[in-house]
């Protein structure tokens, strides 16, 4: 409540009754209305002395933020009586860290100064989705908790051709590591996480891995040979066409453009690939578009 008190040079004599003025009464009235404007500067000194600060600056952005965004720990595990770090900030730390890289519950640690409590699954969705953002963000980090959980299972594999599927196989029920995906039908070996090498066994195919040469010749190799594109082994060419036969699985293929000459021989040379020098386009059926021609002349 607002209280107005006229300041003692306001008050005029001539404002108080004559028979009463003297010089003792008006002192009386002086003393008296200067001690009820003490008592008033005590009740409203006292008054803002007791109410709770509005905002409080924010130890990370070092900006004044409303006092409701400090409220309540993230997690029971926290430390600090009192937070310094605002609503906002948690938030976009939080969102870094899911968007740029791998963190999992358990994994995102309290930003609070001296504080190592951790924020498991709850305590993130609780950052993510209160301050009443996209969801996106935390449907990502949703996204990626289960594929962790995925991966975490021993029967589990992704495709080796990064068509983004994954699935279960049973491997002490089946007799091969050979995995079918089941989104592009391109074949994964079980055991290495890698595509399948056709034409060898996993034994071959380890066997194949501990004969790998040194940096410099992997270097040598990649400048002077090419890998078959069906079973990856190294292959050199000394002479002759583009069209090589592997000596090791007999696949048939263009050197310049790694196209299937099985495909090439039945279908033509328009599977090559586009930038292929031994590439040619289809002809074009001259009979057929005169016709639809014509048929456009009638409509």
């Amino acid at each position: 409540m607002k209280v107005n008190v006229s300041p003692i040079s306001t008050f005029s004599e001539s404002c108080l009754p004559q028979s009463t003025l003297n010089q003792q009464q008006l002192k009386s009235s002086s003393t008296i209305l200067e001690s009820q404007k003490l008592q008033l500067y005590d009740r409203q000194s006292n008054n803002r002395i007791s109410l709770p600060s509005q905002t409080r600056e924010c130890s990370v952005c070092s900006s004044e933020k409303p006092y409701s965004e400090f409220l309540g720990n993230y997690s029971d595990a926290c430390l600090h009586i009192e937070r310094t770090v605002c609503d906002s900030c948690v938030y976009e730390n939080t969102k870094f860290l899911v968007e740029n890289t791998s963190v999992y519950d358990e994994q995102l640690i309290c930003p609070e100064q001296n504080c190592n409590a951790t924020f498991d699954f709850y305590a993130i969705r609780g950052i993510l989705l209160a301050t009443g953002k996209s969801h996106i963000v935390f449907e990502k980090y949703d996204k990626n908790l289960i594929y962790r959980r995925l991966e975490e299972m021993t029967e589990f594999v992704w495709c080796a051709h990064e068509c983004g599927s994954g699935q279960l196989h049973d491997l002490q029920g089946s007799s091969s590591p050979e995995v079918i995906c089941i989104k592009c039908q391109l074949r994964t070996c079980f055991t290495h996480r890698t595509i399948w090498h056709t034409g060898m066994t996993c034994a071959e195919y380890d066997l194949q891995q501990s004969q790998l040469p040194d940096d410099g010749t992997c270097a040598w190799l990649d400048q002077n040979t090419k890998r078959c594109p069906q079973c990856r082994w190294y292959i050199e060419k000394n002479a002759g066409c583009n069209e090589m036969k592997c000596r090791r699985c007999q696949h048939k293929f263009c050197w310049e453009c790694q196209a299937d000459y099985k495909i090439i021989s039945r279908e033509g040379k328009s599977n090559h690939r586009s930038w292929c020098s031994h590439y040619k386009a289809k002809p074009v059926d001259v009979s057929n578009q005169q016709q639809t021609q014509r048929w456009c002349n009638v409509q």
